[in-house]
């Protein structure tokens, strides 16, 4: 879960991040997208998909360090935030689906997307669905910290062990849901200190853990656009050769940048992040670079 701020939805709404007290599982497109730093004049569209129990006001600072023509949407995911009432989904496929109905009439220009964890896999899912649909596809996908999609990546459900498919794991302990996603990071220290709250938005975290475990692709999944991969050289959960196996998911190039750092190399927004992230947006790189 993220910090406040308030935000202009591509809608031209206006949207905060005080939880919704209204009930109900259905919601409009344009809660799925937070914008908080509008920018009309911008050239360019950054599309962010968030981690596994994270929440778009997570990303606010991140917005706000973008240079002048580059505008940021963050996609919120239902059960939390001002969607915090709402049923979470518990598939990546429909999580994917959501997005994709929300962007697919919604984009003034051809976006990037920047997907972070399980927010690279939801990414990959949405480009392959508006590549289908023949809609305004990305230009560009940035996986960060995210492995491929044909590597399954099971230590955030099963603790450090892989899962079989169909092997239905007795459900964990709160706390040790809640620890496990506390020790990644991302998420603010409000939520952490708030008991009630953290109660609240257990069922989101379970199930966006749910979605990552049951995830599955064909290894020849592909997208259209080039793939740059972000990734930490202490990311215990991400190894660096699962992460360069994106290459084999883009019928383009893809090419991989390594950071200092853990899980969550990109907090406080560093000058490299901020300089690499910007310039994948604005050029599409050549050359494949694979780990």
């Amino acid at each position: 879960m993220g910090g406040t701020g308030e935000g202009h939805c591509p809608d031209g709404g206006t949207a905060t991040t005080t939880p919704a007290r209204v009930l109900g599982t259905a919601a409009a497109p344009t809660t799925w997208l937070r914008c908080f730093h509008p920018k009309p004049a911008a050239r360019y569209t950054l599309v962010c998909f968030p981690h596994a129990g994270g929440s778009a006001s997570y990303y606010f600072d991140l917005s706000a360090a973008l240079d002048p023509d580059i505008e940021m949407l963050v996609v919120q995911y239902p059960g939390r935030e001002n969607r915090l009432f709402e049923e979470p989904a518990g598939s990546v496929a429909a999580l994917a689906d959501g997005v994709h109905e929300a962007l697919r009439t919604r984009l003034p220009r051809r976006p990037a997307f920047f997907g972070h964890s399980m927010g690279g896999l939801i990414g990959f899912e949405v480009a392959r669905r508006l590549e289908s649909a023949g809609g305004t596809a990305p230009h560009l996908l940035v996986a960060s910290a995210s492995s491929a999609p044909s590597v399954r990546t099971d230590r955030l459900t099963s603790g450090g062990a892989r899962s079989e498919p169909g092997h239905e794991a007795e459900p964990e302990p709160d706390d040790a849901v809640l620890a496990r996603i506390m020790g990644l990071g991302g998420t603010s220290d409000g939520v952490r200190q708030d008991p009630e709250l953290l109660q609240l938005v257990l069922p989101a975290i379970r199930g966006d853990l749910r979605a990552l475990s049951e995830y599955r692709v064909d290894a020849g999944a592909v997208v259209g656009c080039p793939v740059t991969v972000f990734v930490a050289d202490g990311d215990v959960d991400v190894p660096l050769a699962e992460a360069g196996a994106w290459g084999a998911h883009t019928t383009a190039t893809a090419d991989v940048h390594v950071f200092e750092g853990d899980h969550f190399y990109f907090s406080g927004n560093p000058p490299k992040f901020l300089e690499l992230l910007q310039d994948a947006v604005r050029h599409s790189h050549s050359g494949t670079q694979l780990i």
